[in-house]
């Protein structure tokens, strides 16, 4: 493979795409929900179908982001194994996503599972056009001390939830 300028430039975006991904993590982990929802395009799509959650647009993925801050205890999201394909403007990409809850005396871990994304470019910089979360569980299926705040998760987000 030769590094023509094509080829640098497929690796300077998925390098940014990653640094995307790195921004969407930091920010529902430790930013605001709007910041999170800038990660996304305007009507990009946040979807875990697992429990039929889907939110349409930045206003709803800021608001889903609310929930997750308000009702959850202190999140910490790590996100490896990207694997990116850039078509011009446009890109597919899949990564493991592993979810640490933060609790005072012990962490425990949330939710293994994978992000299947597209992702645009708008002239400016990339953006997750539709991200879809699977877990390698179920993701209804609380584990031992976070079951009474995944209530709560599940009963701030339901508005979200497809019938």
């Amino acid at each position: 493979m030769s590094r023509t300028a094509a080829y640098l430039e497929a690796a300077a975006d998925r390098v940014m795409i990653q640094d995307l991904v790195a921004r969407y993590a930091l920010e529902v982990d430790y930013g605001t929900p709007e910041a999170f929802a800038a990660t996304f395009c305007e009507d990009g799509v946040f979807e875990i179908p697992a429990v039929r959650l889907r939110c349409e647009g930045r206003e709803a993925i800021a608001d889903f982001a609310e929930a997750v801050q308000r009702t959850l205890p202190p999140l910490h999201h790590v996100i490896s194994n990207h694997a990116i394909e850039v078509d011009g403007d446009r890109a597919h990409g899949r990564c493991e996503l592993n979810e640490f809850s933060a609790l005072p005396d012990v962490i425990i871990p949330n939710v293994q599972g994978l992000y299947d994304d597209d992702y645009i470019f708008d002239g400016s910089g990339w953006l997750i056009e539709r991200r879809s979360t699977s877990f390698a569980a179920s993701a209804a299926g609380a584990i031992g001390p976070l079951k009474e705040t995944s209530r709560a998760f599940f009963a701030a987000v339901g508005h979200f939830v497809r019938q």
